[in-house]
Parts: C-alpha cells; structure tokens; sequence
C-alpha cells in the first residue's frame, strides 16, 4: 500500500454497489476490520494504516491512509469521512438520475428496435421470410413492389425510429457529459426544421392538422446535431398535444436587436395551466391533461429539447395563449438562438 492520500468508500444500506469504492481488493477486509463506528490503526500487507468508519442515517463511509499526519491524528480523516457522509444524499440523487436515464434509454432503445421489426415485416411477412432460402432478395423486391405504398410509409417510419435513436443517444452522451465537444456552425434555419419535419407530416396527416413550416433564408450558428435532436423533441411533442383538424405553424424571425432568431411553433394545443408552464420543461413531469387523456409519456421531450436548446447559447420560452375550449387553447413554443 503506497498511497499516502486517503481513499474514499461510500455506500448506503439499501443498495447493492457503492456510490464510490477507491478500496478495490481491500474493500472486505476493510469492513471487517473496521465494522462499528471509530478509527483504529492496523498493519495491511506490512504498511502500518489508519482506518475510519462514520455513519449517518443509511449512509456509511470510511477512509483509508498510511500517511504520517493521518496516522498521528484520527481528527482529520474522521472529519474527511464526515464531508463525504454530508455529501451522500447528493452523491446518491445524482447517481439515481444516471441510472434512470440509462435505464429510458435501454428501454426507449429496444421499443424502437421493436417498432423498426415491426415495420418492415408489416411489408415483407416474416412468416414467408422464415421460409426462404436464397431466393430472399427477389422475394423482397417482389413484395415491395406489389405493395409500394405500404412500402414507403414503412421507409419512413423507419427513417423516424432511426432519427428519434439518434436524438436519444445524443441527449444521452450530452446530458451525460461525455460527448464530444459541439460544432457550432453557421447553418440554414429552414434545413434543420424540414430535416425533422418531413418525418413526422404522416403523423400530422392522420389526426388532419395542416402542419406548415414557413421558408425562409436565415441562418443561425448552432451545432446542427443537438438542434436537429431538440426540434426533433419538438415536433414530437406537437404531434402528440395538438388537436385534431387544427394547424401548426412555424415562423422564423429576427430579432435584429438582440441578434437572435427565433424559431415560433404556433399550435392549438392542450391547455396549460399556469401553475405548470414551468414545470413542463423539468425532468420527468407530465402535464395533468396529458395523464387524463392518456397520451403522456416519460416526461423527458421538452426537457431535452429545452436542454439541447441550451447547449447552444439558446432558450426556449412557452407562450400560453387564448383558451379556445375546456382543453385546448392557442400555445406557442419559441426556440430563440443566437444569430
């Protein structure tokens, strides 16, 4: 053992794994020679240690070093193993929320892989799939061909799992902190709204809303990924709230002022109240109306639009506008971005 720095090892009695483990192979050894609450100092593989266990609540934490100062006064790695317990609760919140992002994004990932299954052999029946030998390619082009419509609306909705997977895994690696660093870049505003829109205008179709994004020369510096992934969060959204026989708008516009574009997404909507035209950019939260009319998801759509938003110099501002009925009024969303 040469390490003189103290290494760390906390853990809370209702989990399997330790929030952190600097102990490695000492780890059994270490709770068992220091099993209550106190210091003591042993020989471990013939280097002489001080050992501290401190506990508060479900939180335990313990400390080990061999340096001089360390060994001579149990006081400062007593109260270094303190500052760690203190900081438990926080260690644990933070930990829970990766763990649960990691967790929606397996299971987003594998409804999608599901949904894509589910698509093409909507066209290619899999049960004459099974069957083939090495007649396979004919047998595709034979059944694409006698089924083409069918075909391309397959396409598509492949093209949007592939699109939301990509969104998920890039909210995913930025809200995480280990992406690569952003690309910020002059890019056409119009390019990366028709680049998610056409993917959705399917789904604008069947509930009979008139979606129209309006054209326009502008430019905007963003990352184009993380913008494509926060319209993308965006539109899906809208596609899920907005009322059926409505229309959708998008307008571009300057603001030559502030030097800033916004992008408005003008809908008829579900009503917010105002008690939760905040909350519904938090993490995890669905808006009441949603959850009654059973079309809520998890939560996460405008928070990670919100957050690629951000990541660029951005914001994204709700507008709760004219209540038209009961449960739907006139909303707008409006991504504003740095010119």
């Amino acid at each position: 053992m040469k390490e003189k720095l103290p290494r760390l090892l906390l853990w809370a009695s209702d989990r399997n794994e330790p929030f952190i483990n600097q102990f490695d192979s000492d780890l059994d050894w270490a709770r068992a020679a220091q099993a209550e609450p106190g210091s003591i100092c042993v020989k471990r593989e013939g280097v002489q240690v001080r050992l501290v266990r401190a506990v508060s609540g479900k939180y335990s934490a313990m400390a080990i070093s061999s340096d001089a100062d360390r060994l001579r006064s149990k006081g400062i790695m007593i109260r270094e193993a303190e500052v760690l317990l203190a900081a438990a609760p926080g260690i644990e919140a933070a930990a829970e929320r990766s763990e649960k992002r990691t967790k929606r994004l397996i299971h987003n990932l594998k409804s999608l892989t599901a949904k894509t299954n589910q698509e093409i052999f909507y066209v290619l029946q899999q049960d004459r799939m099974i069957n083939l030998n090495k007649d396979a390619i004919p047998h595709v082009e034979k059944e694409i061909l006698g089924n083409s419509a069918d075909a391309a609306r397959a396409l598509l909705e492949i093209l949007k799992h592939q699109s939301a997977q990509k969104a998920e895994f890039f909210a995913f690696e930025k809200l995480s902190g280990s992406a690569d660093a952003l690309r910020i870049e002059s890019h056409s505003v119009h390019g990366v709204l028709m680049n998610a829109f056409y993917l959705f205008f399917g789904d604008f179709e069947e509930k009979k809303v008139r979606a129209h994004v309006a054209h326009t020369q502008q430019v905007a510096n963003f990352d184009y990924d993380s913008m494509h992934a926060c319209i993308y969060y965006l539109v899906d959204n809208a596609v899920k709230y907005t009322r059926r026989n409505s229309s959708l708008n998008v307008y571009v516009s300057l603001d030559a002022v502030d030097q800033r574009v916004d992008i408005r997404f003008d809908m008829e909507s579900l009503t917010i109240p105002e008690e939760e035209r905040d909350r519904v950019f938090e993490e995890g939260y669905s808006g009441a109306r949603a959850v009654t009319h059973k079309i809520n998801g998890e939560g996460i759509g405008l928070f990670q639009a919100r957050e690629m938003a951000r990541l660029n110099g951005g914001e994204i501002y709700l507008l709760a506008g004219k209540q038209l009925d009961n449960e739907y009024s006139r909303n707008a969303f409006t991504i504003s971005l740095p010119i």
